[in-house]
């Protein structure tokens, strides 16, 4: 197993944020974000019986888009040596916020230039965050930095949504729920076919007023993907509906892929 930690990363990075959309995105929603994306134990046992037949604890896991920690902090409380990077220092607060025994070591950046000195055994990009980089020279460039940033015998997971949830759309829609007992979301969704581009609109309405943050992400096929990552010196080796790895199916709402290095 490797050590998963840069030398010079610390709790608290002293690196500037990179000024895009993900950090903009990160910096608005940081304080409701666990709200918007609440992590249930059912679903954190079934990722981490995952990756636990992947590569068990205490591999060195690399969590890219770390957030506010929902998937690293249980996984760190599992054995796991996690390092997470995000664009958004208000993020990392938070996930210092609610790791104040500091399991996990975090830096501010752009996973789309990711540069690690250190090698991981596992990389972790959850939640859709690949989509969240809006083009595709960005994703591929991710991609080889996390070709870059596996051991020879890493692997490398992706959790992306469907991108026939959105393709399909050919009007703006709009949905409402709860976020809390006194505060409403509405979200708008924009859908441009033929860039592979949805636009989100998150309008938080609640005691502090009305605050509106918009998310863009730029979906790949599979077909897609899977290109993307030979590009990169990868290949992808499964491909899920779920964590439980059910078979992808028509009514499939989202993909888990798993990529390693390319053989020689």
């Amino acid at each position: 197993m490797t050590t998963g930690t840069p030398p010079h990363a610390d709790r608290r990075s002293d690196n500037s944020p990179s000024d895009d959309g993900s950090s903009a995105y990160g910096e608005s929603l940081a304080d409701i974000y666990d709200s918007l994306y609440p992590a249930t134990d059912d679903a954190l046992g079934s990722m981490a019986a995952f990756l636990q037949e992947l590569r068990p604890a205490p591999a060195a896991l690399l969590e890219l888009g770390v957030g506010t920690g929902r998937l690293a902090i249980p996984l760190a409380g599992l054995g796991y040596r996690v390092h997470g990077v995000d664009a958004s220092p208000a993020m990392l607060a938070k996930l210092h916020e609610n790791d104040p025994s500091g399991q996990v070591t975090t830096s501010v950046g752009d996973f789309s230039e990711l540069v690690v000195e250190e090698r991981y055994d596992l990389v972790l990009t959850a939640l859709n965050t690949f989509f969240m980089l809006p083009t595709q020279e960005q994703q591929l460039a991710c991609l080889r930095g996390i070709h870059d940033a596996l051991a020879d015998d890493g692997v490398a997971v992706f959790e992306t949504y469907d991108p026939q949830i959105y393709h399909r759309l050919t009007e703006a829609t709009t949905r409402i729920g709860h976020l809390a007992p006194d505060a409403l979301l509405i979200d708008t969704v924009q859908v441009n076919r033929s860039l592979q581009s949805v636009l989100v609109v998150h309008t938080v309405v609640g005691p502090a007023g009305l605050r509106k943050v918009p998310e863009v992400s730029r979906y790949a096929w599979p077909a897609e993907f899977d290109a993307l990552a030979r590009l990169a010196g990868l290949r992808v080796t499964g491909r899920w509906a779920d964590w439980d790895r059910s078979p992808v199916t028509d009514r499939t709402e989202k993909h888990v892929y798993v990529v390693e290095r390319q053989s020689v």
